[in-house]
């Protein structure tokens, strides 16, 4: 936590910013998904402040949880006009530009699988994708910040998702990832992957460049949580859909958008 200090600090600039402007300035928080991943009810993740610091499981998600209840205070206290937003996967762009960052945990996966010629054929507790393309994340954005359509100051406020109301299947998407790629990669379980990917991190001269999914190996085995029962959580997403057209209309990861993102890397 004490790593994020100078950003949490940085929050609280803002807040006082803000406090001094002549008219009102309200401030658009970025928050994560990471500050609620260790929710356990069956019921969806609300769309609103939750106070309990150990739903975070690592600093970077109590870093956002601590900034957001920084903003929910100057909202009470100073009348300082604030939103969170709780992102959580961002995907690619539906364009041909805007390429999703190799380094990050699914393409990564993906070049690993070429590396590896086997890609998993489901993903275990991230089976449900709810990824979100980086437009639409923006859309969301402005929509609830009232730039997209014009809003009272006081409807500029709360808790929203950014997590895709309109879920797709890895099950349905992995078998696009290997046409694309052909003979050179087959399905396998998850399990098996996580076994490859394992294994190749002992070979004499390890390539990261090719094989990025080793950097990401602990991270892998804890989001698929291979061989344990996990339920997956939900997110509430009606207040969300109630002020942002983007959401409403949004519809689930397309095998046409996944082919773009392939053709993008270049793996």
């Amino acid at each position: 936590m004490s790593s994020f200090e100078s950003h949490v600090r940085g929050v609280r600039h803002l807040v006082d910013f803000s406090s001094a402007a002549v008219k009102n300035v309200p401030i658009i928080f970025i928050s994560s998904i990471g500050t609620v991943d260790r929710w356990s009810s069956p019921d969806a993740i609300p769309e609103e402040a939750l106070h309990d610091l150990t739903l975070p499981s690592m600093a970077y998600g109590r870093s956002k949880l601590a900034a957001s209840l920084i903003l929910d205070v100057a909202a009470e206290q100073s009348g300082v006009p604030t939103l969170s937003v709780r992102v959580g996967q961002i995907a690619g762009s539906r364009g041909e530009k805007g390429m999703w960052n190799r380094q990050e945990m699914i393409p990564s996966m993906i070049a690993s699988s070429v590396y590896l010629g086997v890609l998993p054929d489901h993903l275990g507790a991230q089976e449900e994708i709810a990824w979100t393309p980086i437009e639409d994340i923006a859309g969301l954005i402005l929509d609830v910040s009232g730039i997209t359509v014009q809003k009272s100051i006081s409807e500029v406020s709360g808790y929203f998702h950014g997590v895709n109301p309109a879920t797709a299947s890895w099950s349905k998407i992995a078998p696009v990832i290997k046409d694309f790629y052909g003979d050179k990669m087959k399905l396998v379980s998850v399990e098996e992957w996580v076994e490859r990917l394992e294994a190749s991190a002992k070979e004499e001269n390890l390539d990261f460049d090719k094989n990025p999914g080793l950097k990401l190996l602990d991270t892998y085995r804890g989001l698929f949580a291979v061989g344990k029962e996990v339920q997956s959580v939900k997110y509430g997403i009606e207040r969300t859909k109630s002020h942002s057209s983007t959401m409403r209309e949004l519809g689930p990861i397309t095998p046409e958008l996944m082919r773009n993102w392939c053709r993008q890397w270049g793996f």
